[in-house]
């Protein structure tokens, strides 16, 4: 009886070795395209960080901006402006009476948009160029640094970004000025008088996402005590190998620490002149000898007075007679 088997019994397992061959290129091609989507997942993400952050550092010192540009109407923003040049404000630390030595110093504080006031100096951080720093409140250490563990801290409710503010009033050697140039026109030069100047001031505003790092919060700690420009201009307290007190200078600024640690960052600086804006308003058209010229009702109200120019307590006090 004939074999009507043709196959070779030489070749019976070449077609086992050509499908594994195949999947073997179906799981390499399969791999590449998982590792490019990877990628292209980790750049978008980037690109939204960096956006993020730009953004939320942009808004802060926006907002430093409308704490000074206020509507005067609004008794509150009036409240809080007057704070912010008082000698325990974040400007006015640096302009008066007695305040020239604390040009070069940073207030450092965390931006928390969500609390129902802008700025406290008893929740700051100064920094002093010098050596160590001079806190504001108390004992604690930590200051106005942002703190990871509180929620509050965040510029947002969702916890995902923090933004922490140093301001600063550079020193005289710093600026490049010509001679008078921060002298509002039509203003004489008073030393006692603060608004006789436009001093300058410049912003730190840096925005960080601490969720996408794996270092602690004592390590994000470190890097937010350190300044933000000019690393090996500023001191520390450290000891010595035999325990003496020594004053130690930072090796990097806030910004390269975050980037070491893996902390995404982004600080934007600013340049930026307090002044003076002087308006002036007419109150009497002298000359004309019209008996209907009455003072206006601004004039009224800045001098005490009613629309004909008497004061408006012994207008009062007439009436009761």
């Amino acid at each position: 009886m004939k074999n009507l088997s043709s196959i070779p019994t030489g070749q019976q397992g070449a077609a086992l070795i050509v499908v594994l061959l195949f999947l073997v290129l179906i799981i390499s091609a399969g791999s590449i395209a998982v590792r490019n989507s990877t990628t292209d997942l980790k750049l978008a993400t980037s690109e939204q960080a960096e956006t993020l952050l730009l953004t939320t550092a942009d808004n802060t010192n926006k907002s430093i901006e409308q704490l000074v540009n206020i509507d005067i109407t609004d008794n509150e923003a009036v409240i809080q402006k007057n704070l912010a040049l008082s000698s325990a404000g974040m400007f006015g630390y640096f302009m008066n009476i007695g305040a020239e030595e604390n040009r070069g110093d940073q207030i450092v504080f965390c931006y928390r948009p969500r609390a129902s006031y802008f700025f406290r100096m008893n929740e700051a951080t100064v920094i002093d160029p010098s050596g160590g720093s001079k806190l504001t409140t108390g004992a604690s250490s930590s200051g106005g640094f942002c703190r990871v563990s509180k929620a509050e801290d965040f510029s947002s409710a969702r916890n995902n970004v923090m933004t922490q503010v140093a301001i600063t009033r550079p020193s005289s050697g710093m600026v490049t000025a010509q001679p008078f140039e921060f002298v509002p026109l039509e203003v004489s030069i008073q030393t006692n008088n603060t608004n006789s100047s436009s001093p300058n001031f410049r912003l730190f505003s840096t925005s960080f996402l601490p969720g996408l790092t794996q270092a602690k919060e004592s390590e994000i700690l470190k890097c937010l005590k350190k300044p933000n420009q000019n690393a090996a201009d500023f001191g520390y307290a450290a000891k010595d190998e035999d325990d003496n007190d020594i004053i130690k200078y930072y090796d990097e600024t806030l910004n390269q620490c975050l980037a070491r640690i893996g902390a995404p960052a982004t600080t934007l600086v600013e340049d930026v002149k307090l002044e003076n804006i002087l308006t002036s308003e007419k109150c009497l058209d002298y000359g004309k000898g019209a008996a209907s010229n009455a003072f206006s009702t601004a004039c009224q109200k800045m001098l005490s007075v009613t629309a004909s120019g008497a004061p408006k307590a012994a207008s009062a006090s007439s009436s009761k007679d």
